[in-house]
């Protein structure tokens, strides 16, 4: 009590018109001057328990917290006396009829009971901005959501375990406008029990521009199947994450520019199912899929307004797996051609290394894709490879992309060990001065080979190559984009990235490139920020000497 009396004194002395600085000077108090609404913003920056404090500074902040335009309240500093306090800050609160926005967050079991969900029943109707409901380690066993909002957007995250989800139950006959100002809806690890789940959002959610459902379960359909049928005349943001046994997708949006759509057909009932997924949306930009596509994809408006793809992904042939998704794959990149922007994820599986025959089909059966400008390609591996194949697997796209501008290769996921600790690095630590000394191939490199498989990409611009650490394949690969032999007249940049836990190999990674790399027109040399960049020179000549005094000063500094 003593110690909470001093508090009080120091932080009424803090906000007095007149106060003593350290120096005895005499301080002006011009927090308390500002406006309602200032402070207001102020303390929407703290928890709602802090912001409630704040009454006791003086007069002036007496009601200050009412202003906030985001009220948050969480359980963390008051586990056991939560629903009190949440009680308590709603009444006070009710001086002021609209609650701009509310975000509350829950992570103690013993505030999961009934008369919590009541609270929020009874506190989303006063909210007039946005409602953010978060369930930190549990889950609640049910909401009912109440007969009407005036709220613009609402997100509920109602559990934290992955088996267990709790009842999201909306209203029966709800009013034709009760939830008419609700623009953005975000519902995320909840089990659902209605038919229609679609159709009774597109009728009472009118004005719905955003939609995004992750982890939703839908236990009316038989098998648990169910269709999701979506008519929005506003929706423009469409994101469907581990929406479980879907059958049937359907989706009529005009404004519809974004569609998201991730593992939602990978259920075992699904595979033995016929999905379907109809598309009529003529301003559609951006898709991103990831995981399974169904059965029949059908897009029933024209696609030439697709511009980027995102989110594939494919798998390098081995012994040890069989990509099904492959035809599908290529059938998606074949209906959405008029895309100029393209982001696809290979698997290339460890262990094993594909025939000569299989990979030379896997290569023949990427389309052509003379619209892509920007590609980026993710490699992934599970274990950490020595002889993964690199080139060979981003090959397979240069090749079938003439005209790219801008290329992006991010090999972070070859070393996942590596990032979380230097010291798992499975290859030898190379010698720096004799990399520069020795500027000869690597043992696996083989000239008229890197002849024979250049490519012509004269429009490419910038290339960007991310979690490098210098090993045989990636030098493989850089030997593939900008060795001997490439052909690259419209090159202006190339960004080599690494980790941070391996700082001190930057400076060795980058005289080696230099070394096995002296591209003409340009220099290489290190940023502060410990990236490794070849510029072209300005006058297109290659000036040596300024290359030598940037790599000597950045390894100075490294």
């Amino acid at each position: 009590m003593a110690e909470r009396s001093r508090s009080s004194k120091r932080c009424a002395v803090a906000i007095n018109p007149q106060f003593r600085g350290s120096r005895g000077g005499v301080g002006v108090d011009r927090i308390s001057g500002l406006a309602n609404d200032l402070l207001g913003h102020i303390l929407s920056f703290v928890p709602a328990l802090e912001a409630v404090r704040s009454s006791a500074l003086s007069r002036r902040w007496r009601r200050a917290w009412t202003h906030t335009p985001d009220l948050k309240i969480s359980d963390e500093l008051h586990q056991e006396r939560f629903l009190d306090f949440a009680r308590a800050v709603l009444a006070q609160y009710g001086e002021a009829p609209d609650i701009p926005s509310l975000n509350v967050g829950i992570g103690c079991r013993s505030n999961l009971g009934p008369a919590t969900t009541a609270w929020l029943r009874d506190a989303m109707p006063h909210v007039v901005g946005s409602i953010c409901v978060e369930m930190d380690r549990y889950s609640l066993e049910q909401l009912v959501l109440p007969s009407s909002l005036q709220a613009k957007a609402m997100a509920l995250n109602l559990s934290s375990n992955f088996y267990h989800k709790p009842l999201l139950i909306f209203p029966e006959h709800p009013e034709p406008a009760a939830f008419s100002r609700l623009t953005e809806l975000r519902l995320s690890n909840v089990k659902l029990q209605m038919y229609g789940f679609g159709e009774f959002l597109s009728s009472c959610f009118p004005q719905l521009t955003k939609l995004h459902l992750r982890s939703v379960y839908n236990m009316t359909g038989e098998q648990g199947l169910w269709p999701l049928i979506l008519h929005m005349d506003m929706l423009e943001e469409l994101k469907v994450d581990d929406v479980y046994q879907l059958t049937l997708l359907q989706v009529v949006a005009a404004k519809l520019r974004l569609l998201t759509v991730v593992h939602c057909f990978r259920s075992l009932a699904a595979l033995t199912t016929d999905t379907l997924v109809k598309i009529s949306a003529p301003r559609l930009e951006v898709i991103s899929w990831s995981g399974r596509f169904p059965k029949q994809l059908n897009f029933l408006t024209d696609v030439r307004c697709v511009r980027r793809l995102s989110g594939l992904l494919v798998y390098w042939p081995s012994i040890s797996r069989i990509d099904f998704s492959l035809p599908d794959v290529v059938h998606f990149l074949e209906t959405c051609s008029g895309a100029d922007r393209l982001d696809v994820c290979v698997d290339i599986p460890d262990g094993f290394k594909p025939s000569m025959v299989a990979r030379e089909d896997f290569m023949e059966r990427i389309p052509c894709l003379p619209n892509i400008r920007t590609l980026s390609l993710t490699i992934i591996t599970i274990l950490r490879l020595l002889c993964c194949p690199i080139g060979p697997s981003v090959f397979s796209f240069l090749r079938r992309c003439p005209n790219l501008t801008l290329l992006h290769i991010d090999l972070s996921t070859l070393h996942q060990f590596t990032r979380q600790d230097r010291h798992n690095l499975v290859f030898p630590d190379d010698d720096a001065d004799t990399e520069a000394a020795k500027p000869c191939q690597g043992r696996e490199y083989d000239p008229r080979k890197a002849h024979k498989e250049q490519l012509q990409l004269g429009s490419l611009r910038k290339i960007r190559i991310s979690g490098f650490v210098g090993t045989d394949p990636e030098m493989d690969l850089a030997d593939l984009l900008f060795g001997v032999g490439a052909t690259l007249p419209a090159l202006e940049r190339i960004s080599i990235s690494s980790f941070a836990q391996l700082r001190d190999r930057v400076d060795r990674i980058a005289l080696k490139m230099k070394a096995r790399f002296p591209l003409t027109g340009g220099r290489w040399e290190i940023t502060r920020w410990e990236e490794i960049i070849w510029t072209k020179n300005n006058d297109g000549r290659r000036d040596k000497h300024s290359t030598d005094a940037s790599l000597q000063r950045s390894s100075n500094v490294v």
